[in-house]
């Protein structure tokens, strides 16, 4: 029975690696081959027995339907165990087998985090609209998530601890220790998901289970050796497959070079090694409104029913009231005819004009029943943002 979980815990893990969607350089062709083999099982489950679930089925990380995917792929690993086993097919490599994919497997998930925080892909630089949120409107997730994109230093700092130790699970010598490291890198991630309610729960899980099984055959020398001060041998971590040492080394090399040009490509291609520092698309800050009229009658400041504008860089237009609330719209610009076109999340459409003043930054929008005119904020200036480090707090003023 142990060894029929473990081989089964193996396929899980091999299945895992196969079918749970992750996106890399913009490619979805696990989630197109996820959702053709389980997307119609899943939906039936969810009709039967989760009526509160998500209608469209992404598998994304923490829905009901990811969480039922790894259950079908449980079931499916160890009925595809039986039938080997029925069809007298060894099994012997399997362990194996999985525990080399999920070392690749692993150290590609770390390289790509990492690489994303070297790069600020992960925590961006705050948006103006959630610098100008008042601190108890905002999520936990959001909260963690800015006030860690306000420090390149920090940011920067755990993409190379990830980046190191995927380097160090990718070389043979230094598995194990890569793997030691990935298990306290992963459970802190696993702490800040559910501390901060950030939705990648499952997946973290995910990654430090199929750690731990990397990791499980040297469990008790290791707890030998750090407990109780032991000298142990450890068992490799891989054990070859491949016996020709030459094609053996080629075939690592090939595989350790994808790796890296998979996680490193979309930034040779685009450029962009500092994305606090890329270039923001036409009209995207914070302005204040100065001025606002309604049928030709000019409100006072206290009255204006909106204080501020933000355009996100992902063509939202966001209107923040004098109650701080925000009320966001996507939106396409035509620059010939000046006009934003606004759309709701009912699909409504809305066509304003506009008009921008280069030099001295004004912004000002004519809707149907009103006019209103807004000057640019430094946002940038703001104190979250300054790049400061103070080594004694005598420095402080």
């Amino acid at each position: 029975m142990k060894s029929f979980f473990e081989k089964s815990c193996a396929l899980f893990f091999v299945f895992g690696f196969l079918f749970i969607p992750i996106t890399l350089n913009g490619k979805d062709w696990q989630f197109q081959l996820t959702k053709f083999i389980f997307s119609r099982p899943i939906a039936i489950i969810e009709r039967l027995f989760f009526p509160e679930a998500l209608h469209k089925i992404d598998f994304s990380s923490d829905t009901i339907a990811l969480n039922l995917l790894l259950l079908l792929l449980f079931l499916l690993a160890m009925i595809a165990l039986l039938l080997l086993n029925f069809l007298k097919i060894k099994t012997d490599n399997i362990i194996t087998f999985s525990r080399v994919i999920s070392c690749y497997y692993i150290g590609l998930i770390l390289l790509s985090y990492g690489f994303d925080k070297v790069f600020k892909a992960q925590f961006y630089l705050p948006e103006p609209n959630i610098l100008y949120t008042p601190f108890g409107n905002l999520s936990k997730d959001i909260l963690y998530w800015s006030t860690i994109g306000t420090s390149r230093n920090y940011s920067v700092s755990l993409g190379i601890i990830e980046v190191i130790t995927a380097i160090l699970i990718l070389i043979n010598s230094a598995r194990i220790l890569g793997l030691l490291v990935s298990i306290g890198v992963l459970i802190n991630i696993i702490l800040i998901n559910f501390g901060f309610d950030i939705s990648v729960k499952t997946f973290s899980v995910f990654l430090l289970l199929a750690t731990l099984f990397s990791v499980y055959p040297n469990l008790k020398k290791l707890i030998s050796f750090f407990v109780f001060q032991k000298n142990e041998k450890l068992i490799p971590t891989k054990q070859s497959i491949i016996i020709n040492p030459f094609l053996k080394i080629w075939m690592k090399t090939i595989i350790v070079g994808l790796l890296f040009l998979q996680v490193l490509f979309p930034y040779f291609e685009s450029q962009n090694f500092n994305d606090d520092l890329q270039s923001r698309p036409f009209l995207h800050g914070a302005y204040q409104v100065n001025q606002f009229i309604v049928n030709m009658d000019t409100l006072k400041t206290s009255d204006f029913p909106i204080q501020k504008i933000f355009i996100h860089r992902n063509n939202y237009i966001i209107f923040q009231d004098k109650n701080n609330e925000m009320t966001d719209y996507h939106f396409e610009i035509d620059t010939l005819k000046k006009q934003l076109l606004l759309q709701d999340y009912k699909k409504n459409i809305n066509c304003v004009n506009y008009d921008f003043v280069k030099k001295d930054s004004t912004f000002k929008l004519k809707f149907k029943n009103y006019y209103l005119v807004s000057r640019a904020i430094n946002w940038r200036k703001l104190p979250a943002l300054q790049n400061q480090t103070h080594y004694t707090i005598d420095q402080i003023q």
